[in-house]
């Protein structure tokens, strides 16, 4: 993967002295949380050059992708980015690709050069990665920790809602005051505090402003200090790992709701001077496939609790109507009603067998991207030996860890569940079918014994007296008879009815001597 051949310090400003405090915030978008909320850390004012990095990711291409589809993707992707940005994506494989080729970079500053920043959009694989870089214009003096949410509220002013499909990660950054008394992990705890709280403003944001706008309330948030409270920002909870870079203190904070497809993910980099802060910054295109591939194992991991979620919901559906026509048959059903049922568990199994190999398709994809994970940060642990300096990112490994025990693990075993689920459900749906063959075959021979009695009977009957004179031809078998001919209901109607059943009988005993003879 190419390094590229500026980092966000390629610039060398010449400006005055200016305190963090007459810099523009974003209070003049968003409301000044209550002072009813303290948070035991202050705003502090022990950083230089603060900069805030969004590392987002879209999915370019898949295997079900229409050509349409795609050109939609890429449109949604091409939104995020300036309209006058030199964009080309040629239609070529690759495993990295700058999109913008003839610069590289969008640069941007803002309209009172307060602060600066670029926009870096790349391919990897298929996938859209873009990095957007924002920081304050001036690397002399001290800032105070609340700038991050100047520089998200400005990020996220310029993405103007759009969103990222496959996730996200942020990264803060500077380098130490040399006055500054105060730990790594102090100044990281206040940066985390405002950053979150930056979400909930710009959550609220309503209107069309734009970080640059009334400049009245822009002071307030410096002046609130340990009034800036986020019930969500927790620390201790959110805090996995932490090790060192270049001298400096890196913290990774990051909260994962599978189901919710909620990720946040935030890295802190605290670095003790500005040539720390410069060596890391070579590392930022290895960052861009890092956050790529673990992005796309938890967007992976969240689609297969979905599909889980739709497999479910299938079987169940599946099984209410076996239980259906279980519990139904004995008392009959009427063939279109059964039809009908039969109908709806065929379709809720096609679905379900549609749905399955999706599962493992998932499992595949976190596979893949797992092994990329790990393979491209034993690249970052090895540029960093080379660029000098006592490193250590074993934290990170934390997520390979939880992806191995955790994530892989649950959907094999899902997928393994969900396929003998399956089995069951066909089974039951076999032995189902067969009942239903058999009981329609007693049916059907029910009704060809019924129509043998009838036919054989009316045949020998019709033979025996085809003038119609049954009556009289019985009475003279039986005497008692001769005057109840008279009858026109005996004549007419019980004899003959009376002698089809005789015969009839006779007739079927014959067939079933005749078939026992053939069958021995």
């Amino acid at each position: 993967m190419p390094v590229p051949p500026r980092c966000p310090f390629h610039r060398i400003f010449c400006l005055l002295p200016a305190p963090c405090s007459l810099l523009p915030t974003p209070c003049s978008l968003f409301p000044v949380p209550c002072s009813l909320f303290p948070i035991p850390f202050a705003i502090v004012s022990d950083l230089i050059f603060p900069t805030l990095d969004l590392f987002l990711y879209d999915l370019r291409d898949a295997l079900n992708l229409t050509e349409a589809e795609k050109q939609e993707k890429q449109a949604k992707f091409r939104a995020k980015l300036p309209a006058d940005s030199q964009f080309s994506d040629p239609d070529l494989e690759t495993k990295y690709l700058e999109l913008l080729p003839r610069q590289k970079y969008y640069d941007f500053t803002t309209a009172n050069n307060t602060l600066e920043g670029y926009y870096y959009p790349v391919r990897l694989n298929d996938t859209y990665g873009l990095q957007i870089d924002c920081s304050i214009n001036n690397q002399t003096d001290p800032q105070t920790s609340d700038c991050f949410a100047r520089l998200r509220a400005e990020i996220e002013w310029r993405l103007q809602g759009e969103r990222a499909t496959l996730g996200q990660s942020w990264m803060l950054s500077g380098w130490l005051a040399k006055t500054s008394s105060k730990s790594y992990e102090y100044i990281a705890q206040s940066c985390y505090q405002v950053f979150q709280t930056a979400a909930n403003w710009s959550q609220d944001l309503q209107g069309e402003s734009t970080p640059e706008s009334s400049t009245k309330q822009e002071k307030d948030i410096a002046k609130s200090g340990d009034k800036v409270f986020d019930k969500v920002a927790n620390w201790s909870q959110d805090l996995q790992g932490k090790g060192s870079l270049f001298g400096g203190q890196v913290f990774e904070l990051w909260r994962y709701q599978p189901h919710s497809q909620s990720n946040s993910h935030v890295i802190i980099m605290i670095f003790p001077d500005q040539a720390s802060m410069e060596k890391a910054a070579e590392l930022y295109t290895d960052w861009m496939g890092l956050f790529s591939y673990r992005n796309k194992i938890l967007w992976a991991y969240s689609q297969s609790r979905l599909i889980k979620k739709s497999l479910v919901n299938f079987y169940k559906q599946v099984e209410a109507n076996q239980r259906i026509i279980a519990d139904q048959n004995a008392s009959g059903f009427r063939d279109e009603t059964l039809a009908a049922k039969l109908d709806d568990i065929q379709k809720y199994l096609g679905n379900y067998t549609l749905d399955l190999p999706k599962l493992n398709f998932q499992n595949q994809i976190i596979e893949i991207n797992l092994f990329n994970y790990q393979t491209r940060l034993e690249i970052i642990n090895q540029k960093c030996q080379e660029l000098g300096a006592d490193n250590n990112l074993k934290f990170l490994e934390t997520f390979s860890k939880e992806v191995k025990e955790n994530y892989l693990l649950q959907v094999t075993k899902d997928y393994d569940i969900m396929e003998v689920a399956l089995r069951l459900l066909e089974t039951r749906l076999n032995a189902i079918r067969s009942q239903i063959e058999l009981e329609k075959a007693e049916r059907d021979r029910n009704f060809q014994t019924l129509v043998t009695v009838v036919g054989a009977g009316t045949a020998v009957t019709a033979l025996v007296d085809f003038e119609g004179k049954q009556c009289q031809n019985v009475s003279k078998l039986i005497p008692p008879m001769e005057k109840s001919c008279d009858n026109p209901l005996i004549n007419s109607v019980i004899v003959p009815v009376g002698l089809i059943v005789i015969f009839g009988v006779i007739a079927l005993c014959l067939k079933k001597i005749l078939s026992g003879i053939r069958l021995g």
